[in-house]
């Protein structure tokens, strides 16, 4: 029985229809295949183009924070530079008041000052 069904798929494998049977067998398997690796490969380019466009984002992002954060240091530095004037300034009116004031070297106000104070 065995032997019928060889000499019966040699003769079909040998034959024209056999052939042509063979030849669909492999244009099909070839073309499920290529679709395959075709699917593969544009699922691959559309990952990268995806990854690609988030890079970019993520770069745009990071650069404008980078320019945020240098406009903030520039106010903070003139706020700085301000407020060191101010001090300066007002340590010159200090020294300058200190300089003009007389101060009692015992640490008494005199009457005359006591009176004053006393009357406003």
């Amino acid at each position: 029985m065995m032997s019928i069904g060889l000499k019966f798929g040699w003769r079909l494998l040998t034959s024209r229809i056999g052939l042509a049977a063979i030849l669909c067998a492999a244009l099909w398997a070839w073309h499920v295949y290529d679709k395959a690796q075709a699917i593969t490969a544009a699922r691959d380019g559309y990952v990268l183009q995806v990854e690609l466009a988030a890079a970019q984002a993520e770069l745009a992002e990071m650069r404008r924070r980078a320019a945020v954060a240098d406009e903030a240091n520039r106010v903070l530095q003139e706020k700085v530079q301000v407020s060191e004037g101010e001090a300066l300034r007002f340590a010159a009116e200090l020294e300058a008041y200190e300089s003009e004031t007389e101060i009692n070297p015992a640490g008494v106000v005199s009457d005359d000052l006591l009176r004053r104070l006393r009357s406003n």
